[in-house]
Order: C-alpha cells, then structure tokens, then sequence
C-alpha cells in the first residue's frame, strides 16, 4: 500500500465533512457550474470519475443520466462510496473500481468525458495520468480537471496575522524554486504537486488535450478571508451567496488566474 492509499483510507471516514465547510461549499458550487454543462447526457454515455473517492461527484454526474465508472486506490473512500450509490439507489448507473490512474485497465477510447477533480496534487506521476485519461477518452472526449495554484498554496506556508519566522520565508522560497513540495502529512511523506497556470495549461497541451478554457476557485478565500471563515459549517446562506457571487465573477476573469487556490480546466482530447 503507497503512502496516499494509506492516507486516505485513514481520512475516508471524515472525508466527507470536510466539504461542509464555508471554503468547500464556494468552491463545490463554481465547481458544477463549470462541470455541469460537459456532463454527457443519456444512458449510453460513459464518464470517468478519476479518483472519485466517496463518490460526491459521480452521484451527482449519474442523476444527470449518464453512465459513471468511478476509479480510486483507496479502498476506505470506495467502502463509503458504496455505501452512497446504494443508498442513492444508483448501483445501477455506477460501477466501482479500485485502480491506479497511471495505469487505467480501459480499452483506448472508452469515455465520451472524465473527471479528475481533487486528485491529480497527490499524484506521483501527473502527466502518466493525464496521458491515460487521453487514451481512454474518445476523440473530442471532454476532461474537467483541477489542479493546485503554485503560488496561493506556497503563500500559504506564511501565518495569516503574526510576523513570521525567517525559516518561514526559506521555505516558501523552496517550494517556488521546486527544491521541496508541500506536504499533507507532518512526516511529509504524502507531497503535494502544484502548477503555476502556464505549467497547468502545458501540462494538459504536452499529454493530447486541447485547453478551452481554465478558471479560478478561491480567489477571496483563503488568502483573504482567514481560516477561521473557510472552517466555519455554519456560515450564513446570504454571506456565502455573497462570496459566491463575487468568487463567479473573479472566474470570468483570465487575468485573476495566478490570484486562485485552485485551477479548474476544461479540455478536449485532441483529435
């Protein structure tokens, strides 16, 4: 068992809960606002949930009508997952499987769209990835992927209202030069891979996409905002519409990109 296998069937019982935060709520909505409309409709279709975890995103793809088959290595996130589709009473949209997204078990052009949403920062090989979902997709196959914003996530590393520590500014000055990753867990064992906007774009282009469009998610939040508002479960429905009209709004401007946490793309297999 690799170390983010381990890491997220340790973390799949609360995965869920994490979601339920101010942060995640802003972010879910821009998510399936730009999600939504590449969803293949019909039973025929066929999507690739990659790294689909619990199954947050194939339950809501599969209401829509499509067919899903949601792929992930941890086998704690598809025991919940599981659980969901029954519950949901979609079994018979849905298929599990546990795999590596490196090495997808699918004929070449098997997918009318595949998403990766969430997953592709604890990959070890991201391009071996996105190169698979590319086989496996059909020509002008639609890939919705996210991806971390370099520069958000290492400002990060910097406290929000003390002065900091000079070793502080050292690290941050490692991760930008790539002489380090951020890591997810204290023994820093489980990495996390991030993308200026360019590496993202090139990244997609290098591996047989064609990028149409790339938004940001989480401009205002967290670098803004605080932590404290970003945790918080029980924000008021008119302050997070308010953050969701202002985060909308910053999405439809390409030039507010590199100010992201996080890069969602939406892609064509090049033909």
């Amino acid at each position: 068992m690799d170390e983010v296998e381990s890491y997220y069937d340790e973390k799949s019982s609360t995965y869920d809960s994490t979601f339920d935060t101010a942060y995640y709520k802003i972010y879910d909505a821009i998510t399936w606002k730009y999600l939504e409309p590449y969803i293949p409709s019909g039973h025929e279709t066929l999507v690739l949930d990659a790294g689909g975890g619990t199954g947050r995103w194939s339950i809501r793809m599969a209401v829509k009508g499509c067919r899903v088959t949601l792929v992930d290595n941890s086998s704690g996130m598809l025991k919940l997952a599981t659980e969901k589709i029954e519950k949901a009473g979609l079994r018979d949209l849905i298929t599990i499987e546990k795999g590596d997204l490196r090495r997808l078990r699918h004929k070449d052009e098997t997918f009318d769209m595949a998403l990766c949403e969430h997953t592709l920062f604890a990959l070890e090989d991201p391009d071996a990835a996105i190169r698979e979902f590319s086989r496996v997709l059909k020509r002008g196959g639609s890939l919705v992927i996210s991806a971390l914003n370099l520069y958000v996530q290492l400002l990060m590393y910097l406290p929000f209202k003390e002065i900091p520590q000079s070793d502080k500014f050292d690290e941050v000055m490692d991760i930008l030069s790539r002489r380090r990753h951020g890591t997810m867990t204290k023994d820093g064992k489980v990495r996390i891979h991030t993308w200026t906007p360019d590496e993202f774009r090139s990244l997609l282009e290098r591996n047989g996409f064609k990028v149409e469009r790339i938004i940001g998610k989480g401009v205002t939040m967290p670098l803004r905002m605080g932590e404290e508002l970003c945790l918080k479960k029980d924000c008021p429905e008119n302050l997070l519409n308010k953050i969701l009209e202002l985060e909308l709004a910053l999405c439809e401007r390409p030039d507010a990109l590199a100010l992201a946490g996080h890069m969602q793309a939406m892609a064509k297999r090049a033909t």
